[in-house]
């Protein structure tokens, strides 16, 4: 376990590195060090409030997704959010979402099978809102000439395609859940193998994690909170475009986004150093066609301010909580063998 947890580690950190190599090539370091300089700390201020309104919204979506299962208060699950966001922030492979289950389920009473159950599906959401801001982000591009318009546009549609199917998908297995549940047990008993029992179990998990979905209502309250955090994030990220004066218009600040949001997903150091730099950069001169000092030096401080400021919530979360510590959260997410 420690010898994959560590070539994973390497893993990360060397496709961090490429990136960050990638973002920094054609840079003036003097010159990105000045354009930073240069933006008003007001602009800063508000693009890391927002950026944090996004993860108070998250956890308001959190307490939605829990409802089925246990009421829980929205404070608890702002502050796991934050101490969970911090540690993902600090350990490799994006601990930091196992450490925010534990830290709820220890503070709550909940099994911590139950919150992950809650993250996978609270996950999964984000993919459909990020696929769907994608979809609709490249069905409305302005004609860009050429055939390159024409060829998006139909890739948005698609993309629009894939997030309906995969929604139908999710109701088809909640709507017949128990009938799914008894085959694969059948199924997995037959088999008489272990990695079928894991994956039903694992089923279970995220199908009590489906159970929040019993109402229309409930739905849409789910999905409208999910594209919400999307929106408030790409508004953090539009309020320092505005602050740089990259000339960004919306859509185009939403691509850059998602551009990022998915290039984080990969491997990475922790805190997504480098991936979120190269991505950021190769976004923008895709995109708008901002050269490569000014875009290093957007997605530099974009990334270290919001960065400070999690992990700065997450530390004072972790001393309001005086039964949690480091050691606690250290020896549960990198358990010795």
């Amino acid at each position: 376990m420690r010898s994959r947890a560590l070539v994973s580690l390497l893993v990360g950190v060397l496709i961090s590195t490429a990136c960050l190599w990638y973002a920094l090539k054609d840079v003036n370091l003097s010159a990105m060090v000045s354009g930073m300089g240069r933006v008003g700390v007001p602009w800063v201020i508000a693009s890391v409030g927002i950026g944090l309104l996004s993860l108070v919204v998250r956890a308001i979506r959190w307490r939605v997704l829990l409802g089925a299962v246990r009421s829980v208060e929205t404070g608890p699950l702002v502050s796991a959010t934050f101490v969970g966001m911090m540690a993902n922030n600090l350990l490799p492979a994006r601990l930091g979402e196992i450490v925010r289950a534990w830290v709820l389920a220890r503070r709550e009473d909940i099994s911590v099978p139950t919150v992950l159950a809650s993250i996978m599906v609270e996950r999964l959401l984000d993919v459909l809102a990020a696929l769907t801001i994608l979809g609709l982000c490249l069905a409305a591009l302005p004609e860009l000439g050429g055939t390159a318009t024409g060829l998006l546009k139909r890739a948005g549609l698609v993309v629009l395609l894939a997030v309906a199917s995969g929604i139908a998908v999710l109701w088809l297995a909640l709507r017949f859940r128990e009938r799914l549940l008894r085959v694969c047990d059948r199924w997995s008993s037959q088999q008489g193998r272990t990695w079928p029992s894991r994956g039903l179990e694992l089923l279970l998990r995220f199908v009590e994690g489906l159970c929040v979905f019993k109402s229309g209502a409930q739905v849409a309250m789910v999905a409208g909170l999910s594209l919400f955090i999307w929106a408030v994030a790409i508004a953090s990220f539009h309020v320092l475009a505005e602050g740089f004066a990259l000339g960004l218009r919306p859509l185009q600040t939403a691509l850059v986004f998602v551009i990022v949001l998915f290039g984080v997903a990969v491997p990475s150091a922790p805190g997504f150093v480098g991936t979120f730099h190269g991505f950021c950069v190769a976004g923008l001169g895709m995109v708008a066609g901002i050269e490569p000092t000014q875009a290093a030096a957007y997605a530099t401080l974009l990334h270290g301010s919001q960065w400070l400021a999690v992990n700065a919530i997450g530390v004072g979360c972790l001393l309001l909580d005086r039964s949690l510590t480091w050691s606690g959260l250290l020896g549960f997410a990198c358990p010795r063998p």
